[in-house]
């Protein structure tokens, strides 16, 4: 990225960061903090593993019976990770 004219440090990082955040990695690491961020402690214990891949978030639930009551809850579990991250990021959420 060359540059003429001189820059504000301040200025150089934001772009840095906006560069970064594009990547795949960071915005899944993202998507998965969210979801331990939203999420009431009993579910975040429960959820085994996810990982976040091409909008659909997938996550995988030790309790039968919790998967059965957030299968029920998707639609507004995707809509309020969407509104914490300030973009409609997460298209599809799968629990297993």
């Amino acid at each position: 990225m060359k540059r003429n004219k001189p820059v504000k440090l301040g200025q150089l990082l934001r772009e840095y960061i906006n560069d970064i955040e594009k990547g795949d990695n960071i915005l899944a690491a993202r998507v998965l903090r969210t979801w331990d961020e939203v999420m009431e402690e009993n579910i975040t214990r429960a959820t085994m593993s996810k990982f976040f891949k091409d909008g659909v978030l997938y996550c995988t639930i030790s309790s039968s019976i919790l998967r059965s009551m957030l299968i029920a809850r998707a639609y507004s579990i995707k809509e309020t990770i969407n509104k914490a991250l300030g973009s409609d990021v997460v298209k599809k959420i799968v629990l297993r």
